[in-house]
């Protein structure tokens, strides 16, 4: 974030989100390229661009001064566009970094740091099964790099910095932590989108861009999974229980499972051959919103992969 080192405010963190938005959304195509893990679906870079992409829309007409209100206004906005797996996962990151800066008019590079590592342990929490070698491990590696530059005086900018030259080298060890991406010589795609929104973010400028998300997925893997349902919505809860429950559930009933919670409403994915099962169990829960349910294998199909 090119902020010389000040504090970040409200409007920086909004323009750094946005800026992460439009990076993103250059390179989708050459993301969706490499989708390999967990299935060969083609389309990481596209659901990471239209999860940034809807929350950078919102914040167009947003102002707030406060970072922390700005932060909890984001949070709430990227778990109602979040997209596929990487986009629960980054709206995840996203609110456990919303968390930890609660109440915070400004941002200075420990709270940085220190909101970073909040935002991993909340992704490593909520996924039933953390996998390395994917965005887990880019967040990890990004908030360890921060923290360690915070605390020996680096100001914000070289914090983010940390975060960046982390999340690099986490990025090119993914495809030795995972034997289908060294197989083909490539990097894990969750986790190059997610160091190209990080890369936007610390480039981030004050202008307040306007958001174009253009979605062309490419892919020339065949579909292979025996989950073949894409399964999502949201649910507005209408009593305090804990997503624990759902969150073991999803791992039980499909692939690719997340769950995540921000201000009364959760973010259901899985990939399954029981939808219905696990809209029956979203009832349980509360109300029912923007369901979609997409055949993969058909997908594939389609596209002619």
């Amino acid at each position: 974030m090119k902020d010389g080192g000040r504090m970040i405010d409200g409007n920086m963190l909004k323009n750094a989100l946005i800026s992460g938005s439009c990076e993103i959304s250059k390179h989708f195509e050459s993301v969706d390229a490499i989708n390999v893990f967990p299935v060969p679906d083609g389309d990481t870079g596209t659901n990471l661009s239209l999860t940034l992409g809807g929350c950078a829309q919102a914040l167009e007409e947003y102002t707030n001064s406060s970072a922390g209100e700005t932060a909890y206004y984001a949070a709430g906005e990227l778990l109602k566009c979040a997209r596929g797996n990487s986009g629960v996962i980054f709206s995840l990151i996203f609110g456990g970094f919303a968390k930890s800066i609660e109440g915070l008019e400004k941002i200075d590079a420990l709270s940085l740091a220190k909101g970073l590592e909040k935002g991993c342990e909340e992704a490593y929490a909520a996924i039933d099964k953390p996998t390395e070698g994917t965005m887990l491990t880019v967040i990890r590696m990004a908030a360890s790099k921060a923290v360690s530059a915070a605390e020996k005086g680096a100001d914000v900018s070289e914090t983010f910095a940390a975060a960046v030259i982390g999340a690099k080298a986490a990025l090119k060890s993914t495809r030795n932590l995972l034997p289908v991406l060294k197989k083909r010589g490539i990097v894990d795609a969750g986790a190059q989108g997610l160091v190209h929104i990080m890369e936007g973010m610390a480039n981030a400028t004050h202008e307040k861009d306007v958001i174009t998300v253009k979605t062309s997925p490419k892919q020339t893997e065949d579909f292979s999974s025996d989950n073949i349902y894409c399964t999502e919505f949201i649910i507005t809860k209408s009593d305090d229980r804990s997503v624990t429950d759902i969150r073991r559930f999803l791992g039980e009933i499909g692939d690719c499972p997340a769950a995540a919670e921000h201000s009364g409403i959760i973010k259901i994915h899985v990939h399954t051959n029981s939808p219905h099962l696990v809209l029956q169990k979203g009832l349980e829960y509360g109300e029912l919103s923007k369901i979609k349910i997409d055949n993969m294998r058909l997908q594939s199909s389609a596209s002619g992969r």
